[in-house]
């Protein structure tokens, strides 16, 4: 089965704006964030996709962002379209967000060209 790892950033420091960009992206209204001691951090994982989203920089200080990693079970090209909604619902709320993604072998590490969805 064809894998693409990504990972990228999201320019917010809410985790409130970034559950609800994942849960609507995954289509998982009871997704959540737990509290972790340097912020926040989500999981997820299904027969299709894995995604860790965590809290990065120093949170409560307004210089925080999201980063995101993880696995699509799917060809480089098929992944691309499904990072894209992501990439695109941050940037009708006013987010920047980039993704960087590469087609990966059977244990997740990138073995092809990495490209970029903004």
């Amino acid at each position: 089965m064809a894998r693409t790892t990504f990972h990228g950033d999201i320019a917010t420091d809410s985790h409130e704006v970034v559950i609800a960009l994942l849960r609507d992206w995954l289509v998982r209204p009871e997704l959540s964030m737990a509290a972790r001691r340097t912020g926040f951090e989500a999981t997820y994982r299904d027969d299709t996709i894995g995604v860790y989203c965590y809290e990065a920089g120093a949170p409560g200080s307004g210089d925080s962002f999201y980063l995101l990693e993880g696995i699509v079970e799917a060809e480089p090209a098929r992944a691309a379209e499904r990072l894209a909604v992501l990439a695109d619902a941050c940037m009708v709320a006013g987010l920047d967000c980039s993704i960087d993604y590469a087609e990966a072998d059977a244990s997740g590490a990138a073995i092809g060209v990495e490209s970029t969805v903004e």
